[in-house]
């Protein structure tokens, strides 16, 4: 069996027989894979403590010609990211971004791209006091590299300017809408210019202008439901068991 090394993020994990896993990586090198780590849940084993989610280190496995499940050789630890599991908000919307790469990505297809983002997220979201934006901001980028992002200049339906204060988001268009088009059979969210200027900033700016963006309630809860809807439709993600923990952990948050 051929080996490979690459850097990796180990984004999810589940058992497999009494102390075995099935860890999943997104790999530099090689995309998102999934490889069995014998012996994981032992606390003898040479992986006890390496392969929390969200860790990233240099990853070197068998890979089985064919096979849609290779086997762990080792896993170092480069970057444990441990004060991620240490704030539990920041931890439920992390573990949000690795489901979500779980569903969006396909296995085994390389793509530097998306794992600099998520390593730049994660980094982000370990420093930052607003893990809200950190998560919103993989959420747009990944879009972007994926060639989904939403268009917010003109209307999505006939290129016309848009006059509207409130215009009209179309979530199955996949853009927003002038007067006349969002007059027809079309149905969209009313949206705020400002929070369309905040997502197109997003979309363009460097990381470390975004950690420095302020984003009102209001924008905040208008960008979620855009983004959320366009994911679900556009990306065909749905139901992720992260977001009940994610909701739940913002309950906490705000009472």
């Amino acid at each position: 069996m051929p080996v490979n090394k690459s850097t990796a993020i180990v984004i999810g994990q589940y058992p497999l027989r009494e102390n075995d896993r099935i860890v999943i990586f997104l790999t530099r090198n090689f995309g998102k894979i999934r490889a069995v780590a014998k012996g994981a849940g032992n606390i003898k084993s040479k992986f006890c403590g390496r392969l929390e989610i969200l860790t990233c280190g240099e990853l070197l496995y068998y890979q089985r010609a064919g096979k849609d499940l290779h086997s762990v050789n080792s896993f170092d630890v480069i970057e444990p990211f441990q004060m991620l599991r240490e704030d539990l908000l920041k931890m439920a919307y992390s573990s949000y971004i690795a489901e979500l790469i779980q569903h969006a990505i396909a296995d085994e297809e390389p793509d530097h791209e998306t794992f600099d983002l998520t390593l730049s997220i994660m980094s982000m979201m370990a420093t930052t006091d607003d893990p809200e934006i950190a998560a919103r901001t993989f959420e747009i980028k990944l879009l972007n590299h994926m060639g989904l992002n939403p268009r917010l200049d003109l209307c999505i339906q006939c290129s016309g300017e848009i006059k509207s204060t409130t215009p009209t988001f179309s979530i199955q268009a996949g853009g927003v809408l002038c007067e006349g088009c969002s007059d027809s059979a079309q149905r969209g969210i009313r949206v705020s210019r400002g929070s369309l200027e905040t997502i197109r900033k997003i979309q363009e700016s460097p990381l470390d202008f975004i950690s420095r963006l302020r984003v009102s309630n209001f924008s905040r809860q208008e960008i979620d439901k855009i983004l959320s809807g366009f994911i679900a439709f556009h990306m065909d993600v749905k139901n992720l068991r992260s977001l009940s923990f994610l909701e739940s952990i913002k309950a906490e948050y705000t009472k």
